[in-house]
């Protein structure tokens, strides 16, 4: 057997072990997969063991673990929870808790990872409308379809622009300003979808509760050190440093800051995500270096016509696709090598960005963030996969639809 047919051999069961979810054969999840995928692709000769070495990316490793650890503590002292409480509190009506929950959302998802936003404000949301006797799934849905648009303004949103913005060169400052516009603009739409699917069920409707009660009693002093430190990594990447070290060097200061025993701090790290994507890393680079024939003719095809509007919505279309079919995270490796490549990469880095993001959207399967929303509900409101998809679809055609057409404009107008 050829490297190339043994390679596709390894990325097709690794994907079918990442699709099946706990349904797996013998339990294993999406870091084993990345692991096991990893070690084949050396085994079988595929890759050298240099080669899968030098295949993991640990710029992007470095990123994750260092923005994991802010998150930890901002999590962990309750800042984060007393900041969407606080929002949440200022709605006074059923529509507008929803615009307050799809903006507040999206908004600190862009600052604090979306699956991070999700696991923090479902209790919240759910506290919120049993008391309040609305009904839990509008906001739920808004929830996470708005922590997915949001995620899109910045590098460090989510996963997989964390990994395009390490390969494209974008500096935290340069995609934030140009990705912004859009994805405020899909926010608002994204709402307004989700409202006009619930507008009966949710018009006539009063809020009838004072303040939410806090979830987790809010640690002042260190979330005072981790605010200071969050505003610290920002400024960092606003004035251009290396992600990667600002990250890092962030984990650094808030370790010592912190003051609580570093054993807590790295219990709160997720070492399996970090295994899954050094895994996939290995599992990727196989792929592309055994040039696997219905890749390399395939997407060349799809990247040549960067100039029009009719080629920005197929590559948009591919990207949606793809990100459903093989996950958001595993497509972005799967495409790096091409889009670096390729005739207005700067263009195509943006659109993959915004297009495997808002790809997530599509089912309820579609992210890790759909998915903490929908487990941390289901005894109070199982969401459904055809409730989900109901919205889902229209959410990420007209969110798509905007993204692509404004990012043509930016082409248009040398922006980019």
């Amino acid at each position: 057997m050829n490297h190339g047919i043994t390679a596709a051999v390894i990325f097709v069961l690794v994907y079918a072990v990442i699709l099946a979810g706990e349904s797996s054969p013998r339990k294993l999840d999406r870091p084993a997969a990345g692991l096991i995928g990893a070690v084949l692709m050396v085994l079988t000769g595929v890759l050298t063991r240099h080669d899968a070495i030098e295949a993991i990316d640990f710029s992007t490793i470095a990123l994750l673990l260092g923005i994991m650890f802010v998150v930890h503590h901002a999590s962990a002292s309750g800042l984060l929870e007393a900041l969407a409480r606080k929002l949440v509190d200022l709605s006074h009506g059923p529509f507008q808790l929803l615009w307050t929950v799809g903006f507040s959302s999206g908004i600190l998802s862009a600052l604090f990872v979306n699956d991070t936003i999700c696991l923090l404000m479902t209790p919240l949301l759910l506290a919120l409308v049993r008391r309040a006797k609305l009904p839990a799934e509008p906001y739920l849905l808004c929830l996470a379809t708005s922590s997915n648009v949001g995620s899109a303004m910045t590098i460090t949103g989510n996963p997989q622009n964390m990994l395009i913005g390490q390969a494209s060169g974008f500096t935290w400052s340069g995609f934030a300003l140009l990705m912004a516009p859009i994805a405020l603009v899909c926010l608002a739409l994204n709402v307004l979808i989700v409202a006009s699917m619930y507008r009966k069920d949710l018009s006539g409707k009063v809020i009838a509760v004072g303040h939410t009660v806090a979830i987790h009693e809010l640690n002042k002093k260190l979330a005072v050190k981790t605010l200071v430190v969050l505003l610290g990594l920002l400024i960092a990447f606003l004035l251009g440093a290396p992600m990667d070290l600002s990250a890092m060097t962030a984990a650094a200061v808030i370790l010592v800051l912190a003051n609580v025993p570093p054993a807590e701090s790295f219990a709160g790290i997720d070492w399996a995500l970090l295994m899954f994507f050094a895994g996939l890393f290995v599992v990727v680079a196989g792929v592309s270096k055994s040039e696997i024939g219905l890749l390399s003719h395939f997407l060349p095809a799809v990247l040549n016509d960067t100039n029009s509007l009719q080629g920005l919505l197929q590559f948009s279309a591919v990207s949606v696709i793809g990100s459903n079919l093989f996950g958001n995270v595993p497509f972005v490796m799967l495409m790096r090598d091409w889009v670096s490549h390729a005739q207005h990469a700067h263009l195509l880095w943006l659109l993959l960005a915004v297009s495997s993001t808002f790809a997530g959207n599509l089912t309820l399967v579609g992210s890790v963030a759909n998915l903490i929303v929908a487990q941390g509900a289901k005894d109070e409101c199982p969401l459904s996969f055809w409730s989900f998809l109901r919205t889902g679809v229209i959410t990420t055609l007209v969110t798509s639809l905007v993204a692509v057409t404004v990012l043509y404009g930016y082409h248009l107008l040398k922006w980019i």
